[in-house]
């Protein structure tokens, strides 16, 4: 049975009995590097002292790929100090979203201080601060602690173990908790070596570079590696999350021998609640331990674990007898394994109570027009499909709007009349998305709407 660690100080603790190497970088100057957990361990410990006499009650810490942004990571959360991680790697407006809500945050906790200046409830370790995907909603600010995180590395583990002389690859944001979990946390519970990602520039060939066992990644980054026939020979294992995955990515990576595993979890669940263990039907996935999922009547994924967050920052609890309800469609086998089937917010319910389950309606339409920027939306109480993405030209949007329609034409045949696609609306900008790439369908619905 795995060590489960109710803390990052517990888990640091433990680093000083290993000697092996937690991670392993490339420097500015081009040298490979590692240090061991030992060593990480001992910065830890010592920048925790500083960080105790001088830090907020929330800060921003910067990941810059490199040991120092994680030394800083723990040590700030082991002080006590509530933390939003921004990412050199992201868009200069999450870092600038991070900023304001580390501001926010401050309010709130400040408005927490008693009499005596004590913030009330405020306990032992700092709270990690993550945004939610925002995909079908305002992006809200999600707290989870050190004990839900560990919990949810652990339960990883559970499912899928890794150890001392594994290599994995840390591609992943550590300002989403997937990637945190997944990309960092994990690894560093469990003694693998984790192998720092240099820049956004050069992750397709970190592979190569590092020669990992293990890959945990979104859809898109797997992808783009596989386009550049860039993964390493070595690898054993991917781990794909954060978005769903299409069918000839898996079995591109399975035809070359790579084990696939497929996760699924949230950012309010700290990570992770279900993943694959039958490697030949990698998209039916177990719920992971002490996970209690449930499909309610409607479809929807509950579920109430251990990891769960402790909720969104400045709002009531967003629970309903200790569960929380996803968002999520699905179901499960004869095997008890967990299926997705999408999102209750991607299927728009028309006006005579039909449903269009949009996903399904971009990729048959992604497949039939070869534009990769569609949505499927409402517009005055019809379905429409908008592209992005394309010129703005006047004569060939005009023209590409014609191509569209008689595409659609076609498509419509087989369906309801209040299931077909009624119009198309051309756009020269990219269609609203996260940073992982998911369409952010009530920004376009109130783009539509104008």
């Amino acid at each position: 049975m795995y060590k489960r660690y109710e803390s990052f100080e517990s888990l640091v603790d433990g680093f000083r009995e290993r000697n092996a190497a937690a991670v392993r970088y490339e420097t500015k100057d081009g040298e490979v590097r590692e240090i061991s957990y030992k060593e990480l361990g001992q910065m830890i410990s010592s920048e925790t002292l500083h960080v105790k006499a001088a830090c907020s009650t929330v800060e921003v810490i910067r990941y810059d790929l490199d040991p120092e942004s994680l030394v800083d990571i723990f040590a700030h959360v082991i002080a006590g100090c509530d933390i939003i991680i921004a990412d050199s790697r992201m868009p200069e407006e999450y870092n600038e979203l991070a900023a304001a809500a580390a501001e926010e945050a401050r309010f709130v906790r400040e408005s927490q201080r008693d009499e005596r200046g004590r913030i009330r409830g405020k306990k032992g370790e700092g709270e990690l601060l993550f945004f939610t995907s925002g995909t079908t909603d305002r992006s809200k600010i999600v707290r989870l602690t050190s004990t839900s995180l560990c919990a949810s590395a652990w339960s990883g583990q559970s499912m899928l173990a890794c150890g001392e002389g594994d290599v994995i690859l840390s591609v992943l944001t550590l300002s989403h908790a997937y990637g945190f979990v997944c990309s960092m946390l994990w690894g560093l519970a469990y003694g693998a070596t984790l192998a720092l990602g240099r820049s956004l520039h050069e992750f397709t060939g970190d592979a190569l570079f590092f020669d990992p066992d293990i890959i945990p990644a979104v859809p898109s980054q797997i992808a783009d590696m596989l386009k550049a026939d860039a993964l390493n020979p070595g690898l054993r294992t991917v781990l794909i999350g954060g978005a769903p995955c299409p069918q000839p990515i898996v079995d591109d990576l399975r035809k070359r021998g790579i084990q696939v595993y497929i996760g699924y979890g949230l950012s309010e669940t700290s990570s992770g609640i279900a993943i694959t263990q039958d490697l030949d039907e990698p998209y039916a996935m177990y719920p992971c331990p002490e996970a209690d999922i449930r499909i309610e009547e409607d479809g929807e994924i509950s579920v109430a674990t251990p990891c769960m967050m402790l909720g969104y920052l400045g709002r009531e609890p967003m629970f309903e007898n200790g569960r929380f309800y996803t968002g999520d469609l699905g179901s499960f086998d004869e095997k008890d394994r967990l299926h997705l089937k999408g999102r209750k917010k991607d299927i728009l319910i028309m006006p005579d109570g039909a449903k269009i389950f949009c996903p399904q309606y971009e990729d048959d339409l992604s497949r039939e027009t070869g534009l990769a920027d569609l949505g499927v939306t409402m517009k005055n109480g019809h379905a429409v499909l908008v592209a992005g993405s394309c010129t703005d030209d006047p004569a060939e949007a005009g023209e590409l709007r014609s191509k569209l329609l008689e595409t659609i034409g076609n498509y419509n045949k087989d369906l309801p009349l209040s299931q077909q696609i009624c119009d198309v609306i051309i756009r020269a900008e990219a269609l609203p998305r996260s940073a992982i790439g998911k369409l952010k369908r009530y920004e376009l619905q109130e783009q539509t709407d104008k």
